[in-house]
């Protein structure tokens, strides 16, 4: 029997998220663009945590979702199309695995804005999920 080997949630979600023509010209993947000055607007998707579930072969992914742009409400504005679109996440055609679950996690649910007092341009919003993945 060989290995299976979950793939990178953080590509997994950030592929999926620049086919959409939802997001067309936004920078996603896990860290911000080279350079950036924090007002390009960007998706940066970060594994926070988790674990594997043997019994049940699933990756119970928890990941970390920071959207930056000119401006707050611009930010705001791409958090709320990511958190819109992760929601198809279940009934997508991935390669070889199966979202089955999408929820807000972490010690606050919901949406949070975190500021940078030293760098302002840098104030983001951000989005903890829980990804539940097992093979097809």
């Amino acid at each position: 029997m060989s290995a299976q080997i979950f793939p990178d949630v953080e590509k997994l979600v950030g592929d999926r998220l620049r086919a959409r023509p939802e997001l067309a010209g936004v920078a996603i993947g896990p860290l911000p663009p080279a350079g950036t000055d924090g007002t390009v607007p960007a998706v940066v998707l970060i594994r926070d945590g988790g674990s594997y579930r043997e019994d049940e072969v699933i990756d119970d992914a928890q990941l970390r979702i920071e959207t930056y742009g000119p401006d707050l409400p611009a930010a705001h504005a791409l958090i709320l199309k990511v958190r819109a679109l992760l929601a198809d996440l279940p009934e997508a055609d991935l390669p070889g695995v199966v979202v089955s679950d999408v929820s807000e996690e972490g010690g606050v649910r919901g949406l949070r804005r975190l500021t940078d007092r030293n760098r302002p341009a840098f104030t983001r919003y951000v989005l903890n999920v829980r990804l539940l993945i097992r093979f097809k």
